[in-house]
């Protein structure tokens, strides 16, 4: 504890003192008054930008460079235009470029777009640094939106909205027309000024260039560092209603029950916005037929694997009910073996934790919005019964409340309560608060600075309460960041509704990262260097774990093709074995460990590209040699082929390990509304090949029509594969919006 205490104490000072003493306010000068169309105006996206309006449209400034020279004019102009009436926010886009240099090989919907010329933006319709929309297109075609949250960092891929966005290959480049329904946005109607900004990253020489505040110092999505759209007023979202029915109808083979299970199922979703601001969701029947299966992993650690959640009605609005500081939101594990803490994980909530399979939800209720300066997260759930270690587990109500107040600028404060046991009957609670202060400007121009504070405490029937506390604190500027966190996590400390990957333990974690950007002339484009130690002792101040991963090489060419070798040494104390496999257990004692890593990683612009990594050195009692393999191939806009390859040898004196774990893609997207995905997964440690298709067509946004099918193998015994089980369905969804 004292240690612990002595970090917390030293970074509190540090913050508060920089907050004294160093905070400048972010005076932003990239301010634009968006024009009113008149009322009635047609619109149709379609990528044109031939609607008379656009031609006296307002102008943003031009945008500069950030990569690969930062405050560099760019290679090619871009024009971005926009306006607004009652309904919808307009965006025109005019990249101009070498068409012989356009990227636009991506057109399915939410693509990660990796490989396309892109433009994306963001809206703080509230104006307070906080949440915010962000959207963008790809010369291919591929749309995509996100909720940010945290003053932008934390970032939900998964929110889907409605609206209408087309691009076009022009003799000059490529242009987009982009629609925004005023419906889908939250926001302030007495308010007239958002928070803006965008950008464009240019694939033939990895060019990235922004409107507000382009510094590699700031991150583009630091919402305290956009721009302003003023003037807009009078926007309408209607009675703020929309209903959602789905059907869905099915088969499914069993092995174990030869015949052929038919099913038919309808549910509804109803949302609506009793103010501009809050939105109230009610859903009944919830099905999540269209839902990815999770990527295939092997554990070699004594500690639980982290699975991120991928059900739509658990990722929207889920920036609201974020808790605590991002390391122990996102990272797999904390980044760390010490860390991985979350208080609340949407996982916990209609799944079986003994099967992995899915529970049903009867219902669900969501509120979510702004109430002042008041932040607003309630979910409340009903779970069907079901068997957990052959018991039988009643319906369950299952639920958080997640409230924050900002405090101006990046500083904000909450609490978070959630209640009920998903792994049995009984009562369990988790209650906590936390804080978060900083600016993008805390040490001066250029140089950030934040901290975040967190105290959770766990209540469950038959066992004593217990707490978890940490704090963070992170800084960075154009050459340097470094990052602190320490936490501490009680035995018997155990949300319900959470995640934890190590209970009784402190952590202690720093991390420091040196850049050079190179100019022109320079071999380099980057270079970089690195240092995270990691300390972790458990509550009798016993040392159990010491890590120092230095990446002492760190290299990005102009081509951005990179390499990197990384070097780690540990030493662990083992009081307790554990299982590697069913058959090998590493036995306990004190480990001192060297290992290396070399990554290999290829630019962006190729037909074929990927990424290659081998790491190789001590384990335990032995040593490890993992080798991991991505290629990617995409010859055109209509299909893309992927591979993911990781095998691992590892020699013990307890054993010997050989796994290896294949997962392949190959997608295809007819244009941006028609995509069709194919994922086949295996593993050699459980002899199970799965297989999942999706075919997802958007008759337009709003209405969506799904069809998948997932089928699974088995060989475990055997010489050649048994099919184990197989299903289709197929689900519609359609939109009123009122």
């Amino acid at each position: 504890m004292p240690s612990f205490a002595r970090a917390l104490g030293s970074a509190c000072l540090l913050l508060g003192a920089a907050t004294a003493n160093g905070q400048e306010p972010s005076q932003s000068s990239f301010e634009v008054q968006i024009e009113r169309v008149p009322e009635g105006t047609q619109v149709t996206a379609d990528g044109e930008l031939d609607e008379a309006f656009w031609a006296q449209a307002v102008r943003l400034g031009p945008l500069i460079a950030t990569e690969p020279i930062d405050g560099a004019p760019p290679t090619h102009p871009t024009d971005v235009r926009m306006a607004y009436d009652s309904e919808n926010l307009y965006v025109g886009i005019v990249c101009h470029d070498d068409p012989n240099e356009v990227r636009a090989l991506q057109r399915q919907r939410d693509a990660y777009v990796r490989y396309d010329d892109v433009v994306e933006m963001w809206f703080d319709t509230f104006d307070d640094q906080r949440f915010a929309f962000w959207f963008q297109v790809s010369a291919g075609g591929s749309r995509g939106d996100a909720l940010l949250s945290d003053s932008g960092s934390a970032f939900n891929k998964d929110w889907d909205g409605i609206w209408y966005g087309r691009t076009k290959t022009t003799d000059q480049g490529w242009q987009a027309e982009i629609v925004l329904p005023i419906k889908t946005l939250a926001f302030d109607p007495q308010a007239t000024r958002w928070g803006f900004n965008i950008r464009r990253k240019r694939i033939a020489n990895g060019e990235d260039a922004r409107w507000a505040n382009a510094s590699v110092a700031y991150r583009f999505f630091s919402l305290e560092e956009g721009g302003a759209l003023l003037g807009l007023n009078g926007l309408q979202q209607g009675r703020g209603l929309d209903v959602v029915p789905y059907t869905k109808a099915g088969y499914r083979q069993d092995r174990l029950a030869p015949e052929t299970l038919t099913s038919a199922d309808m549910g509804l979703d109803l949302t609506w916005r009793p103010t501009p601001a809050m939105n109230l969701r009610l859903t009944t029947n919830t099905d999540f037929a269209e839902t990815e299966i999770d990527d295939r992993q092997v554990n070699l650690t004594r500690f639980p694997l982290f699975f991120p959640e991928k059900r739509d009605f658990f990722l929207e609005d889920v920036g609201v009910f974020q808790f605590g500081p991002s390391s122990s939101r996102y990272s797999r594990g904390g980044g760390s073996r010490g860390g991985g803490l979350m208080a609340f994980y949407s996982r916990n909530i209609g799944r079986n934790s003994d099967t992995g399979s899915a529970v049903p939800l009867l219902a669900g209720l969501k509120l979510t919005g702004r109430a002042g300066d008041w932040n607003v997260g309630i979910l409340e759930t009903l779970q069907d019964s079901t068997v957990l270690d052959g018991e039988d587990v009643s319906k369950q109500n299952l639920g958080v409340v997640r409230l924050s107040r900002n405090l101006g600028g990046e500083n904000a404060a909450g609490v978070l309560f959630t209640h009920g046991r998903p792994d049995g009957d009984g009562d369990a609670m988790t209650a906590g608060a936390d804080f978060r202060m900083g600016s993008s400007r805390l040490f001066g121009a250029g140089q950030s600075g934040s901290l975040w504070g967190y105290f959770l405490n766990s209540r469950n029937d038959g066992a004593d309460s217990a707490s978890a506390f940490g704090l963070k604190a992170n800084t960075r500027s154009a050459t340097w960041s470094h990052t602190l966190d320490v936490t501490r996590i009680e035995d018997g400390f155990d949300p319900k509704l959470g995640f934890v990957r190590r209970t009784g333990v402190d952590h202690h974690r720093y991390r420091a990262e040196y850049t050079h950007r190179g100019s022109e002339g320079d071999l380099f484009r980057s270079v970089r260097a690195s240092i995270s130690p990691h300390y972790d002792q458990d509550l009798v101040g016993e040392e159990d774990l010491f890590q120092v991963p230095f990446k002492w090489l760190d290299l990005e060419f102009w081509s951005e093709d990179s390499i990197s070798i990384e070097t780690e040494r540990e030493f662990d104390v083992l009081d307790a074995g554990f299982n590697l496999s069913d058959d090998i257990f590493v036995n306990p004692g004190e480990f001192a460990m060297t290992r290396h890593t070399l990554h290999l990683d290829s630019n962006e612009r190729r037909g074929l590209m990927g990424y290659m990594q081998v790491e190789w050195g001590d384990y335990y009692s032995g040593d490890i040699l993992r080798t991991r393999i991505s290629p990617v191939l995409l010859p055109s806009a209509l299909f893309k082929w992927s591979l993911a390859y990781d095998d691992i040898r590892i020699d013990l004196d307890e054993g010997d390990l050989h796994t290896q774990v294949v997962s392949t893609d190959l997608d295809f997207s007819f244009d941006p509304d028609l995509s069709w995905q194919n994922t086949a997964q295996f593993d050699t440690a459980s002899e199970d090949l799965s297989f999942q298709s999706r075919l997802h067509w958007i008759v337009e946004p709003g209405q969506d029509m799904y069809l998948v099918a997932l089928s699974g193998w088995d060989r475990t015994g055997r010489e050649s594969f048994a099919r184990t089980a197989g299903e289709v369905a197929l689900k519609l969804t359609y939109t009123w919006r009122f």
